[in-house]
């Protein structure tokens, strides 16, 4: 699960830092053998800062052991930013429509020398994702880069728990015709956006809103940038950009963020999963001074309430019990308890929970069932 340790201020400060050190560090190396990506795309931090605001100030801070993937890293820049806040972070991009075929972010690893894992894969054919799940999934500037923008959501959606996603948008057609409401895309002409042939789907606000819906998400936070007014999908000047946090509406398995040990039955659905009466996970330990609250976001089913009129949770980390809490009320609910940061040495730890009730099997369920685990992990 993701930490903060830094403040909006302190993620703008911080992106103007590591952007100047990278400035730097390109005029040292030259462009005698490629030439660098022309923009800078560490300047869309202040954009994501002011999106992060609220809920979710928390999620860019430092996470060490958080899987981050970058698609479309250009030189990495981004990529190589978030790994200095502590993210693993996994960068992909296609060397036929990277800038520079991907030298750049290649050079810049190993001028660092940074441990960032760099990829080849072309996200516009039949592909699948490396090895997850992922706490993050960064899209930013790419969709309508993209012949198949509603696959790659989807595809995400199945392998990671947030994305940090913008694009082009357009409130006007180029005969004038106002979009904005209607859930639909343009399709530029491959000469008709600043002779870019790689340019493809540019949606209407309301055609992207629904095709994060519909491809398993959900807008957590939104934003738009530039020609806010008289926005096309066809020149450089009525250009307009729409920046958004969005989260898995499928976020019911905790196997997206926590490796499953004991006690807990198969997917279904292809979103969410039954444990047993006592079940354990291992998660990636925060890095804090003063502990960490372990939170289990689950459902008190209705099959248990028809048992019991309440469930009691427990926690057992090591030898140390943690509290037990009791709920009576069916439908989602939070666990949580404040973990001492002496049982949190190793970089992994081990939790085991207790139920003091489950449904038995029977004719219709073969399996013991206790509740329905949504998500787990460490704050």
């Amino acid at each position: 699960m993701l930490r903060s340790l830094l403040g909006g201020s302190d993620l703008v400060r911080q992106g103007a830092q590591f952007q100047r050190r990278l400035a730097k560090l390109k005029v040292e190396l030259g462009e005698s053998e490629f030439p660098w990506y022309p923009y800078e795309s560490l300047g869309n931090i202040p954009v994501l800062d002011r999106l992060l605001q609220g809920p979710f100030h928390s999620l860019l801070g430092q996470a060490r052991g958080s899987r981050v993937l970058d698609i479309g890293c250009a030189d990495g820049d981004l990529s190589f930013f978030l790994e200095s806040l502590g993210f693993h972070v996994i960068a992909i991009d296609h060397p036929d429509t990277n800038h520079n075929g991907m030298r750049g972010v290649r050079k810049l690893k190993e001028a660092l020398h940074s441990n960032i894992e760099i990829l080849t894969y072309d996200v516009d054919s039949r592909f699948d994702l490396p090895q997850g799940p992922y706490d993050l999934v960064v899209v930013l500037g790419i969709l309508y880069h993209l012949k198949n923008p509603y696959y790659l959501l989807e595809l995400l959606a199945r392998h990671a728990r947030f994305c940090l996603l913008s694009t082009r948008v357009a409130r006007f057609t180029p005969e004038g015709l106002n979009i904005r409401d209607t859930p639909a895309a343009y399709l530029v002409g491959p000469d008709e956006l600043n002779q870019d042939w790689t340019n493809y789907w540019i949606f209407s606000e309301a055609g992207l809103k629904r095709l994060i819906f519909r491809t398993g998400w959900e807008i957590g936070s939104y934003l738009t940038t530039g020609d806010t007014v008289q926005s096309n999908p066809h020149t450089v000047e009525h250009d307009e950009r729409a920046f958004c946090l969005i989260r898995n509406r499928r976020r019911t398995d905790p196997a997206l963020t926590a490796h499953l040990l004991k006690g807990w039955h198969e997917l279904e659905e292809g979103h969410w999963r039954w444990t047993e009466r006592t079940f354990s996970v291992e998660l990636p330990t925060v890095d804090l001074r003063t502990g960490a609250m372990l939170e289990l976001e689950f459902v008190f089913p209705d099959a248990l309430k028809e048992r019991a009129q309440s469930v009691q949770i427990g926690a057992v980390i090591g030898d140390t019990r943690l509290p037990v809490a009791s709920y009576s009320e069916p439908g989602e609910q939070v666990y949580r308890a404040a973990v001492p940061i002496q049982i949190l040495s190793r970089p992994k730890t081990v939790v085991r929970f207790e139920l003091d009730q489950a449904v038995p099997p029977d004719s219709r369920d073969r399996r013991e069932r206790g509740i329905v685990a949504l998500s787990v992990g460490f704050h």
